[in-house]
């Protein structure tokens, strides 16, 4: 019998969806969320770690999985965070060989929150000696969470008010062109044009002078070329993604103004403050490092690419003309890289993907969709309001992945929205504590009215649910 461990922030009415950022392979675990909610204990009952029996294959019954949970306190409502299978420590092998991550999906995830939210509810039940209770429950998450969050509240709507999805990439895609395509409408003309040239210069350098140009960049370990240009063009990616696209342009519009050597300004940025103060090991696009199935704090990359090559690829592929990224960086690197990482049969099933979960014509209800207007990802998002699912764009200079929670400029490494709760079995007080600076967005007013939006449509959910007696409509 398998056991597997998720681990498991704390308890609450809102659920927090644990992987809240990633790039190239980039994700973060809820043990990262704790940290920094847990710097305001207003927010959590407790900072334990717990364990609650969860299923491994929730398409099997005979298998069984260890998740992560928490005591409850005085009431019924804190915020939940139930980290993502297989992630932190919630393995539920002792090494991550493709055969043992057969059970690494968003399907697997979604059934994790969905009986962990059922068992979690009786508990407070019992707890307070009452039958057939329900609390309010509302689901959050930025990025693949958000998608996850939009995802729960599409396949469980009997189990939550609504969901919010902050940069929800809800429609996975095989060639994701339109990535590059933002990023340069993102840097716009001048900067787009320098990017565009150094990365002429470096795919001329790498002809004939390989070793030294890695060394430029601080990246002599990435030996394969498609893994050193994916990683340099993430490092601009970074800029418009997180909000930081003058850290980026302004030093090579201005290097390019001057004469300056463009390809040792950008190594310059790309080790400053793209390895330096946002903190990238470059190790993450090391194939060598992916085909690691070793349990360790370096896994979560190896996780990341999994999904990508299974469920929802999201090849960042350069456009066929005008593109930032080098060229080489195509549909073979990505298939290659599944193939060296994974092995034989690995592919991802994009279509199978949108026809279970709907892509952007997702068949549900009570969503908000919120993006940010420089963000890459916001095309594999829902970016157009429907009946009962509104969605906004955040527009601003830098505006990007998850702006309305995390304000500017984003970090992938934090999160400053904070949900304030005080419930009882009869009322639910629902309070936004939004500590992301929208006053450092170019556009201070655009953020703060979508937030404001995001509250009224919660607001007005959770009274609907409150009207019927039960968790959800």
């Amino acid at each position: 019998m398998g056991m597997m461990r998720l681990s498991k922030c704390l308890a609450s009415l809102l659920f927090l969806v644990a992987l809240s950022g990633f790039t190239h392979g980039f994700v973060m675990s809820s043990r990262t969320l704790l940290n920094r909610f847990s710097q305001n204990s207003n927010y959590y009952l407790t900072t334990e770690e717990h364990w609650f029996d969860q299923t491994l294959d929730h398409y099997s019954p005979y298998v069984i999985l260890y998740t992560l949970s928490v005591l409850a306190k005085k009431f019924g409502a804190a915020v939940v965070s139930l980290e993502h299978r297989y992630y932190g420590k919630s393995s539920p092998f002792k090494s991550h060989t493709t055969e043992n991550l057969k059970y690494l999906s968003s399907k697997q995830a979604l059934f994790d929150l969905a009986v962990f939210r059922q068992w979690y509810q009786e508990s407070l039940n019992l707890k307070r000696n009452k039958t057939g209770a329900e609390n309010s429950w509302f689901v959050f998450g930025i990025s693949y969470s958000g998608a996850l969050s939009a995802w729960f509240r599409l396949k469980f709507p009997h189990l939550t008010c609504g969901s919010l999805a902050s940069s929800g990439v809800v429609l996975a895609v095989y060639n994701y062109t339109d990535f590059d395509k933002q990023v340069g409408e993102s840097a716009g003309p001048e900067c787009k044009a320098v990017l565009q040239e150094i990365t002429e210069l470096v795919d001329r350098s790498l002809e004939s002078n390989r070793k030294e140009l890695k060394k430029q960049f601080g990246a002599a370990e990435l030996e394969i070329d498609g893994d050193f240009l994916y990683f340099l063009a993430d490092a601009a990616v970074i800029a418009f993604q997180y909000g930081n696209p003058d850290a980026l342009c302004t030093p090579l519009v201005e290097a390019k103004k001057a004469g300056e050597d463009l390809v040792a300004v950008y190594a310059k940025y790309v080790k400053d403050f793209y390895v330096g103060t946002f903190g990238v090991s470059v190790e993450t696009y090391n194939q060598n490092h992916l085909k690691n199935t070793a349990l360790n704090e370096g896994s979560s990359d190896r996780l990341w690419w999994f999904q990508v090559c299974t469920e929802v690829a999201y090849f960042q592929v350069a456009p066929s003309n005008d593109s930032i990224r080098s060229s080489k960086i195509n549909t073979k690197y990505h298939l290659d890289l599944c193939k060296n990482v994974f092995g034989e049969g690995i592919y991802p099933e994009v279509d199978m993907t949108n026809i279970y979960y709907g892509g952007t014509k997702i068949a549900g209800s009570k969503i908000v969709f919120t993006n940010g207007s420089q963000d890459p990802w916001r095309h594999a998002s829902k970016q157009t309001s429907s009946p009962d699912m509104p969605s906004y764009i955040i527009t601003c200079h830098n505006c990007g992945h998850g702006t309305d929670m995390r304000g500017c400029p984003q970090s992938p490494l934090s999160i400053e929205a904070h949900i304030r709760v005080s419930s009882t079995f009869s009322k639910t007080v629902i309070q936004f504590v939004i500590s992301g600076n929208a006053e450092n967005c170019s556009a201070p007013d655009a953020v703060n009215k979508v937030r404001q939006k995001m509250i009224e449509h919660i607001d007005l959910w959770l009274s609907e649910c409150k009207g019927t007696g039960r968790s959800s409509m």
